[in-house]
């Protein structure tokens, strides 16, 4: 299986009480049924579920062992890691329907995945939150552009900050991916550049029938990333 790689599910692909969906669950470990059962909605119990199952198949078939044997165990910052694998690093991440996975065996990596379900005010957002040459290269986009210029600096943000295991708490704005936009690259703010390889960003986005579109980022310092391929990006899950 080639690496860095993407897998991608919505929620209805598999229906909750069908025998997939039975099967996939009995995959999951006695603490990740505690949790499941935390969520009080049928259908956010259900997204659990699959999500935890689709992570389980994938590390299982990429470190040949049961899916259902695996142990993972969290960081002090709160990042997940496979206990029998360590060397692999995945990321998840939910949105509306859907969920994403992304797994790399070079370097920490990240994942954001967004479905747009409502109108909203992306150039507040971006004035709060966003580096002011950011907001700047916004505010000077077409209209009919703003909502995917805006998503595409907002997932690659969000996947930057959960590749560092940090989560975007630790200030969105304190990147400035004004100039990758441009083709120039990146700027991190001086309190969190470290050394190491360069780092690098894929962006894809598909078309959905309401017509929006899913908008799918990664970030890591896999040097496959800034390459990854149609094929490195499956939609399904195996049992």
């Amino acid at each position: 299986m080639t690496l860095p790689a993407v897998w991608i599910l919505r929620r209805d692909d598999i229906a909750p009480e069908s025998d997939t969906a039975e099967a996939l669950g009995a995959l999951l470990s006695a603490d990740e049924r505690v949790r499941q059962q935390r969520y009080r909605d049928t259908e956010a119990r259900h997204g659990f579920m699959l999500s935890r199952a689709l992570l389980r198949n994938v590390l299982g078939k990429i470190s040949n062992r049961a899916p259902e044997s695996l142990v993972f165990s969290v960081s002090e910052t709160g990042k997940p890691a496979l206990d029998s694998a360590p060397e692999l690093h995945f990321s998840l991440s939910h949105s509306g329907q859907w969920i994403a996975l992304a797994v790399s065996c070079e370097s920490d990596i990240g994942v954001d995945i967004e479905q747009p379900r409502r109108p909203r005010d992306f150039l507040r957002i971006a004035r709060h939150y966003f580096h002011p040459q950011e907001y700047a290269l916004l505010e000077t986009s077409p209209l009919e552009l703003l909502p995917v210029h805006f998503y595409r600096l907002w997932t690659m943000k969000e996947a930057f900050f959960k590749a560092r295991g940090t989560g975007i708490s630790e200030g969105l704005g304190r990147i400035n991916l004004a100039g990758f936009h441009l083709g120039q690259g990146i700027a991190l703010d001086a309190a969190i550049e470290d050394a190491g390889a360069p780092w690098q960003f894929s962006y894809t986005m598909q078309p959905l029938p309401d017509g929006n579109h899913l908008h799918l980022a990664l970030a890591g310092r896999d040097p496959a990333l800034g390459e990854l391929s149609v094929e490195q990006i499956h939609r399904c899950i195996r049992i």
